[in-house]
């Protein structure tokens, strides 16, 4: 690159001007000392002259004396790197001294020895002390363009690189670091008994641009999450896309994304949904022996009685989970079982067998089934609730006046008659804990103590009591507590 030197571009003052100023005023002074004093003419004339030249050449020196010094106070250098300009600096020795100590820090930093791939040019200049490069400014630039060539260790699995480091070290704890929490499961009840990575692993020396080295921390997150792997999930029963994303420790909206051709709303049991997961570039597998109990669940022997009806049964003796002692070999790969193999299994407690006695006997028609259904044909024209500021503690079932009114299941009737507000009631306990009422009733067609079966035609539609038009109020009562009936009837 050219070097150029504006300093006296432009400019007619030479040093060599300024002497004959001064010669031409040497002389002049000479030639005063000849004049006659007593022409006054001429005395005016020589001194104003002689004066001028005098002023005119100790400015010309001032000037130039000031123009030098400021012109060797701007004095600097642009340092170039190829055609990059990285800095400005006051000499080249001083240049040179810190490109020489940024070689010798990265050759240290990098244990090779750096060479530039770019010449060093400088470039004469004139600048402000502001203007001029700060040392660390300077010395990140220097490396951040140096363009250097360092030998670094590259990482490749199964022919793939996956990333450089300054060292064989660093590359040793990169792997030391995935290995890491599948060796942590060790403990008195698991031993480690082998370790192997499955892909093969490459370590070579490689010459590489600076930039081109990677950070530790970055490396081991690449191999960790580098890849994706497609997983298929069946839908079971009560699932949604929240349960299973929680299943899996993702988020929603990547199970969304992942199954865009879904609904998540109706999602069904056997539905198959695409799942994400981060897949590691290295599988870490671990053979281990590990050592735990297992449950063994109990068997059931069901004995019949003859004297106890069909749906009724009860436990003679509980049963009782076994426990058994067990050592296995396992193998996972990076954390998930993959083989298991019992080594040897040594039971702690052997479980009891639970018997449970089962009824034979047919259910007569009057015994309670546990479910209920509407008692007559009708829609319901006063909800369960708070009405009119009370609580409305049945619901109401509109139907013309006599139509049949049945029981709602199986039982004892426990009141036939007039009750109060509620006209003529019927009530019937069905020996489960639980009893249903039917007022306001125009006929009644059973008596208390009778049983009655599921759908027996008990008492007619009517308008007794306290009741506004034609209808029949059905209440069900759960250990003494009023229940809505919408959630009971079928």
């Amino acid at each position: 690159m050219e070097r150029k030197d504006p300093l006296f571009q432009g400019s007619n003052i030479s040093l060599e001007k300024i002497s004959g100023f001064l010669k031409k005023f040497k002389f002049d002074i000479k030639d005063i000392k000849d004049i006659d004093l007593d022409n006054t003419y001429i005395k005016n004339i020589k001194l104003k002259r002689a004066l001028a030249l005098f002023m005119i050449a100790t400015m010309m020196i001032l000037g130039y004396t000031g123009y030098k010094v400021n012109e060797i106070k701007t004095r600097a250098y642009d340092v170039y790197f190829g055609e990059e300009k990285i800095g400005t600096l006051k000499t080249e020795e001083e240049a040179l001294q810190k490109i020489k100590e940024v070689k010798a820090e990265l050759s240290s930093e990098y244990g090779a020895s750096v060479v530039l791939n770019k010449e060093i040019k400088f470039e004469r200049t004139h600048v402000k002390d502001s203007e001029i490069s700060s040392d660390v400014g300077f010395r990140e630039s220097v490396k951040s363009n140096i363009g250097a060539l360092v030998s670094g260790y590259s990482l490749k699995v199964n022919g793939e690189e996956l990333g450089v480091l300054k060292s064989k070290k660093e590359v040793d704890y990169v792997i030391n670091k995935i290995k890491e929490p599948y060796l942590k499961r060790a403990s008195k009840d698991a031993t480690i008994k082998e370790v192997k990575i499955l892909e093969d692993i490459e370590i070579a020396k490689k010459e590489v641009p600076i930039g081109d080295i990677d950070k530790q921390n970055d490396l081991i997150e690449y191999i960790k999450t580098g890849s994706e792997e497609v997983k298929i999930h069946v839908v079971e029963v009560g699932e949604s896309f929240w349960t299973i994303a929680k299943i899996y420790g993702m988020k929603v909206e990547d199970l969304e994304q992942a199954n865009s051709d879904r609904d998540p709303t109706k999602l069904k049991p056997g539905d198959e949904i695409k799942l994400l997961v981060p897949k590691s570039k290295i599988t870490v597998a671990t053979k281990e022996e590990v050592e735990y109990t297992e449950e063994v669940n109990y068997d059931v022997k069901i004995e019949e009685d003859k004297n106890m009806y069909k749906n009724q049964k009860k436990v003679k003796v509980q049963g009782v989970n076994g426990e058994n002692k067990i050592v296995a070999s396992e193998v996972r790969h990076n954390g998930v079982s993959i083989e298991k193999e019992i080594l040897k299994e040594e039971v702690i407690r052997e479980p009891v067998t639970e018997v449970v006695v089962q009824g034979t006997k047919e259910v007569p028609k009057t015994v309670a089934t546990g479910t209920f259904f509407m008692p007559t044909r009708g829609r319901i024209t006063s909800p369960f609730g708070r009405r009119w500021g009370r609580m409305h503690t049945g619901i109401d079932i509109g139907a013309s006046h006599g139509s049949a009114i049945k029981a709602a299941d199986g039982g004892t009737v426990s009141f036939s008659g007039y009750q109060g507000s509620y006209g003529y009631m019927v009530e019937i306990n069905h020996g489960n804990g639980y009893r249903t009422r039917y007022a306001h009733c125009s006929k009644i067609h059973v008596k208390k103590g009778q049983k009655v079966a599921k759908g027996q035609h008990i008492a007619n539609v009517g308008n007794t009591g306290r009741s506004y038009g034609s209808h029949v109020h059905f209440e069900v009562i759960k250990n003494g507590v009023h229940q809505n009936p919408t959630r009971y009837v079928r």
